[in-house]
């Protein structure tokens, strides 16, 4: 169950923090109790039990859910999760293996990891899918986060009910009305939720609920809910069901996705899609995938750390979370943990405010003095101000990872002159003008040369890395104006900074390297030789406000694109969010975000 204490954010934006803590108190029998709204959050009579009979049974489930590709349930409230993993247990007895859960909750107070922990244990039948539940946990963060579990999506809004429900981009075939009472947080069940329950209602959607409220069923009825009364759970002597009917929904046609560019954007695409079983075709001009800043021998994977809240502030936190599972289970990790030092004053002051907020929780993010980061570095260090230590930020091979990422996908390797319309079919033209592929869903992911297809305001840098053997090897990676990567070769310097045009001679250059090494001789005190070292030199696209392209662009065209120097930070949820566009799934973004990164084109 959940709450509202307080109202949506307003125009004017706060400071970025971690939300609010839930009061908890688990004297009742081991039972958690909010102390702030005093009531409990599953039943003394049975949590395990009145999941079962008032949320489950009383969407009609499994039954509802045996001749549907893809289910959606909505949750206002999730508390300890335990409604979330009595509808896993039941969906791995009775779902088959190509079918697809969403099951989409709203959280004010979230827990942390040790508070599920204490409250789940009570539940011994359910332990293995708690453990993997607690092991994904994003924390106590805001914004929307979606943890796969096989063939179960779950995507949590950790934020007030009212900007949740306004802003969640779904379609839900089950609701589960579980916040606290209605005498007790009225918020939880007013005219405003009801109506927006029933425009994100599918056609046929169920609602259980453990309340009986006069008010409640009247609200349910008003918003075009048909309700009735059933016998209530335990010492409750009534409850409510409702159903939904809507116009339905025309399912998106999928054939074979199209996704042109092989660097990481395409990649996460492509991979989402073979998560659901469709196998896209890939196209790239190189063969092993060394497309601009991908083809890099190594890569940071770093959170974006803002002061304010803003939609995109919060997507960048989800983003970073979202990456790290990702590339735990299919990325080539080179090394764990990440230093970013301050480089003044200013930008010392401006890490402490960031500490202070706690965007994300001390596990993902700590303060580190002068003499710590040099343990930590395992190296003498020139910058004596301090910085931020980032334990699971990561160090990737991004070449393997891709590869990882795209194995099973059909590769073309051909590079793309035009791509043309013609009834609803795109099709894909090689330098010579020959078709080499069509279809109705296409996406591009080109970078550097994503102006040959398509107009888009964007801008190019080049960016010049060098790597090689050093005597000392660092033991974690850092930032220090440029970045040294920890990396199995010896150490990965870079990157200089130089905005070029589109097609522009993005050679590497010898000052480049220089002014590489020379920046990271001056953080070490140490003596390093251009000579020994390799060099590379890429395009990255990025925007005017810095922000991402992520957008269905016409009918059956998707872009992603301005990723910047923070691809392999972004590109995984961004892909999972143009997946879903495509086939019509929930999204893991809220509307505000989608509209930040849906540009215009030029």
């Amino acid at each position: 169950m959940a709450g509202v204490l307080h109202k949506a954010m307003p125009n004017s934006p706060k400071p970025l923090t971690a939300p609010l803590a839930p009061d908890l108190d688990f004297s009742r029998n081991g039972v958690p109790t909010s102390q702030s709204f005093d009531d409990i959050y599953f039943s003394v009579d049975g949590g395990l039990e009145e999941a079962d009979a008032v949320f489950l049974k009383a969407c009609g489930l499994p039954e509802r859910w045996k001749d549907k590709a893809v289910f959606v349930i909505g949750e206002l409230g999730f508390g300890s999760g335990l409604n979330f993993l009595a509808t896993w247990d039941l969906w791995k007895k009775t779902a088959k293996p190509d079918q697809h859960l969403h099951f989409i909750s709203i959280e004010a107070y979230p827990w942390s990891a040790g508070g599920l922990q204490k409250a789940l244990a009570h539940f011994p039948s359910l332990k293995d899918l708690s453990t993997e539940l607690i092991a994904a946990w994003p924390g106590r963060v805001k914004g929307v986060h979606r943890m796969h579990f096989g063939n179960i999506s779950l995507t949590l809004f950790h934020s007030d009910i009212h900007p949740a429900l306004e802003n969640m981009d779904a379609r839900i075939d089950a609701w589960f009305l579980d916040g606290f009472s209605p005498a007790k947080n009225p918020d939880m069940w007013s005219d405003f939720v009801f109506g927006h329950m029933a425009s994100h209602s599918n056609d046929g959607a169920m609602v259980g609920t453990f309340t009986a409220a006069g008010f409640v069923r009247r609200g349910l009825t008003k918003a075009g809910f048909t309700v009735t009364k059933q016998e209530g759970f335990g010492r409750k002597r009534e409850r409510l069901e409702a159903f939904y009917t809507a116009q339905t929904m025309p399912k998106p046609v999928m054939d074979t996705p199209v996704i042109i560019g092989g660097g990481i954007a395409g990649a996460s695409i492509a991979h989402w899609f073979l998560r659901r079983g469709i196998t896209p075709i890939l196209i790239d001009p190189h063969k092993h995938l060394k497309t601009a800043a991908s083809g890099n021998p190594g890569g940071l994977v770093m959170p974006r750390l803002d002061l304010q809240d803003r939609p995109e502030s919060r997507f960048f936190l989800s983003a970073y979370l979202y990456a790290l599972r990702l590339y735990e289970s299919h990325g080539h990790i080179l090394k764990k943990g990440v230093l970013h030092m301050a480089m003044g004053h200013k930008e010392c002051d401006r890490f402490q405010k960031i500490i202070k907020g706690a965007a994300l929780p001390a596990g993902q993010m700590r303060w580190v003095d002068h003499e710590e980061a040099q343990k930590l570095f395992g190296s003498t260090l020139t910058k004596k101000l301090g910085g931020l230590y980032f334990p699971c930020a990561l160090t990737l091979s991004p070449i393997k990872t891709v590869l990882s990422l795209t194995k099973p996908c059909t590769h073309l390797n051909v590079q793309v002159s035009k791509i043309t319309k013609n009834n609803n079919i795109w099709t894909v033209l090689d330098k010579d003008g020959k078709a080499i592929a069509q279809t109705q869903n296409l996406f591009i992911c080109n970078g550097a040369n994503i102006l040959d297809l398509i107009h888009e305001d964007v801008r190019f840098t080049s960016g010049q890395i060098n790597w090689g053997a050093s005597a000392k090897k660092p033991k974690c990676s850092i930032i220090a104006g440029n970045y040294a990567l920890a990396f199995e070769e010896g150490i990965l310097i870079g990157a200089s900074h130089t905005h070029v045009g589109a097609g522009e001679n993005n050679a590497s250059s010898l000052k480049n390297t220089q002014d590489n090494l020379q920046s990271y001789n001056a953080l070490t005190n140490m003596e390093l030789n251009a000579q020994s070292f390799q060099t590379r030199s890429s395009v990255r696209v990025t925007t005017k406000d810095t922000l991402p392209i992520a957008k269905k662009s016409k009918d059956g065209l998707y872009i992603l694109s301005g990723l910047g120097s923070r691809g392999l930070m972004l590109a995984p949820l961004l892909g999972e969010y143009l997946v879903c566009k495509a086939l019509a799934e929930p999204s893991p973004l809220c509307k505000q975000t989608q509209k930040r990164f849906h540009r215009k084109e030029g």
